[in-house]
């Protein structure tokens, strides 16, 4: 029934302007803390109300993040702005991105090494501080798990870095603060979201707990995510506890071939990740059509509709389209031994070689 080891956030709040409570949260792991955003929480006056209702005690210092999936350079400076003061817990407030940052740099703020080192494979000392946060986008799932995937421009790796360590010691829902969300972020994080629930659904370590999440997580986000699109909140709560579903899910079950490619495309075109694995789904899920039939058979009783249509409508109504159609590989091998050596590859529920690679490539990338 139960995955080997269960890890999950210490504690979850979900709740219509639960966001405010941030700080009374945070004070009972100390009183001096830093509140990771980014500018758009700053923009729309969101980072002035958190800030206004921090008990008066409380010392917090900002950080923001300018924007894009979070590079080695981003958290090393992070890293460093937690050492310059003592510092008692760590909040992030925003996208996967923030999300990602905040907790590779709060849980490295004590390792001896460099974070490339810890990304090629060196071990994770346990991280000490505590960690916060509060999705203000529905789709990572990043909140409900012990991962942050970071980018090394460098040569262009994009991968994870995780301890049990790092897993939230608290996690706000407040689905209001999806009000701000613009629609093309919405879509992106939403699709993100969706096909996690699918991949961590048919995933070969899947089991009867994580099946049951997954499969909840997708009725929700289905239900929800055109509806929060189109402007309409009153199912956002719906949209973001999916989202949340869908990484505690993934997080004892591991994902598929999508993420598994969409890490190393990503990376390589900066495609916003929930685009990229949008652009993937349909080769993935033609490739894994042959084993996961009753996945799909249950998928259809319960959404009333078959996965394909549902994907395909929303790819049309949420104006997404393939980035990569028409476009030349020039390090196709590259990819592909990325592709391979992926945790999320290897949880494929369909066994793929580098042949079947080449063969996704070749779907993915076509002009047709």
């Amino acid at each position: 029934m139960l995955s080997a080891q269960l890890l999950l956030p210490g504690r979850t709040l979900a709740a219509d302007g639960a966001i405010i409570d941030l700080g009374l949260e945070a004070r009972a792991f100390g009183l001096r803390g830093v509140l990771v955003h980014g500018r758009s929480l700053a923009a729309t006056g969101s980072l002035a109300r958190i800030l206004a209702a921090m008990p008066a005690d409380v010392r917090v210092r900002c950080h923001v993040h300018n924007g894009g999936e979070p590079l080695l350079d981003d958290v090393e400076r992070l890293r460093e702005y937690l050492r310059a003061e003592p510092v008692d817990w760590v909040a992030a407030v925003g996208g996967g991105s923030v999300i990602d940052l905040a907790k590779a740099a709060a849980g490295l703020r004590d390792a001896p090494e460099p974070v490339a080192a810890y990304q090629e494979g060196k071990t994770i000392p346990p991280a000490t501080l505590p960690l916060i946060v509060a999705p203000t986008t529905a789709g990572t799932g990043s909140e409900a798990t012990a991962v942050a995937v970071l980018t090394n421009p460098a040569c262009a790796l994009k991968a994870s870095i995780r301890h049990a360590t790092f897993m939230p010691r608290v996690v706000i829902l407040d689905p209001l603060l999806l009000r701000d969300c613009p629609p093309a972020t919405i879509a992106a994080s939403g699709m993100d979201a969706f096909v996690q629930a699918f991949e961590s659904l048919t995933s070969r370590h899947a089991t009867p707990f994580t099946r049951a999440l997954s499969e909840l997580a997708l009725v929700r986000i289905v239900n929800s995510l055109p509806q929060v699109y189109g402007g309409d909140l009153s199912r956002a709560d719906d949209l973001q506890q999916g989202s949340f579903l869908a990484g505690v899910a993934l997080a004892h079950s591991r994902l598929g071939v999508v993420h598994g490619l969409a890490h190393p495309l990503g990376a390589r075109w900066h495609v916003a990740h929930g685009v990229a694995c949008a652009a993937c789904f349909p080769a993935a899920l033609r490739f894994n059509r042959p084993v996961i039939q009753e996945d799909l058979a249950l998928l259809r009783a319960r959404l009333g509709r078959d996965v394909e249509d549902v994907f395909a409508t929303w790819m049309n109504t949420m104006n997404l389209t393939s980035p990569f159609r028409g476009v030349t590989i020039a390090d196709r091998d590259a990819i592909v031994r990325e592709t391979l050596v992926s945790r999320s590859t290897l949880a494929n529920p369909r066994t793929v070689t580098a042949d079947d690679v080449h063969a996704l490539l070749d779907d993915i990338f076509s002009a047709k």
